[in-house]
């Protein structure tokens, strides 16, 4: 059902009445068709025919198409696939307490997840606010993520994290100045374009990370920035992030292709619209990535 919904909302977007569409592989359809579509589930559809009045010879055309019902019936089960494959990260489990973000990629920041996430939740469990983790012994900390490297350094930041976060608090609307510094994709508006309207040539610019809301905090790179940016920021602020980490990366591919229809690059943002190849690719790299997660 959530399925469902999330695909008629995104579908309804482009309007009610699109403009026809000619396809050299089906046959096109009378413009003046009016028969409607009832979804039943995924991957199935039930076309009721239109009031007597208004039938025309044809209008039934296109949903007999064996060609088309066929490309519909993949499509479909495929963005079921996709849908379901959603990526499994902490810091959107936790996305409801940003300091609890911080201190998840903290702990993810070079280490797997499957390493990283079972300590965060050992620790969220004897210390689940600031004010306890500002306040917990080092040692007692170090003792629960000392194998996982870092551990002496890693245990002063989470500490410091923690009373700047009671101290400094982030404040919607007050942005910091950033530390740290990324590479962005930049090119000349001039040069040539390939199919997809990407530039035929470009190159990385290191530049300043944006301001944010946390960028004063301890610990806060580019990895734990574009984590809050993406599960923490405001309703649209996921969309401008270009992280380089690659669960990051996927996590925005699937949101992109799943909330907006559109394909997504971690340089180059948004692109063309779903095809069926790239659904099917991206699907199977999610179910790869997550099967590696909890294993």
């Amino acid at each position: 059902m959530a399925f469902n919904t999330a695909l008629s909302n995104n579908l309804s977007k482009c309007g009610a009445n699109p403009a026809p569409v000619t396809s050299r592989y089906f046959s096109t359809p009378p413009q003046n068709a009016a028969a409607t579509c009832h979804s039943k589930g995924v991957g199935s559809a039930v076309w009721s025919e239109a009031p007597e009045h208004a039938k025309k010879a044809g209008e039934q055309h296109l949903p007999r198409d064996g060609a088309f019902r066929n490309f519909y019936n993949a499509f479909m089960q495929s963005f079921q696939r996709l849908y379901v494959a959603k990526p499994i990260l902490i810091q959107e489990y936790v996305a409801h307490d940003p300091w609890k973000v911080l201190v998840a990629v903290t702990l993810l920041n070079k280490t797997a997840g499957k390493h990283a996430v079972p300590v965060f939740q050992s620790l969220i469990a004897e210390w689940p606010t600031a004010k306890a983790l500002a306040q917990a012994p080092p040692a007692a900390i170090l003792d629960r993520i000392e194998h996982l490297g870092l551990g002496v350094i890693r245990t002063q930041r989470l500490i410091k994290l923690s009373q700047d976060y009671l101290d400094d608090p982030p404040v919607p609307g007050r942005l910091r100045p950033s530390r740290c510094y990324i590479y962005i994709c930049a090119h000349d508006p001039s040069t040539d374009m390939d199919d997809a309207g990407a530039p035929t040539r470009t190159s990385r610019v290191r530049q300043r990370y944006p301001p944010t809301v946390v960028s004063h905090l301890p610990g806060c790179g580019a990895y734990a920035l574009d984590s809050y940016r993406i599960f923490c920021g405001h309703a649209d602020e996921w969309q401008v992030v270009r992280p380089t980490d690659k669960e990051l990366i996927k996590y925005l591919k699937w949101r992109w292709a799943v909330e907006k229809l559109r394909q997504w690059d971690s340089v180059l943002g948004p692109g063309a619209p779903l095809c069926l190849n790239y659904i099917r690719d991206l699907a199977a790299q999610l179910e790869e990535m997550n099967a590696k997660m909890v294993s």
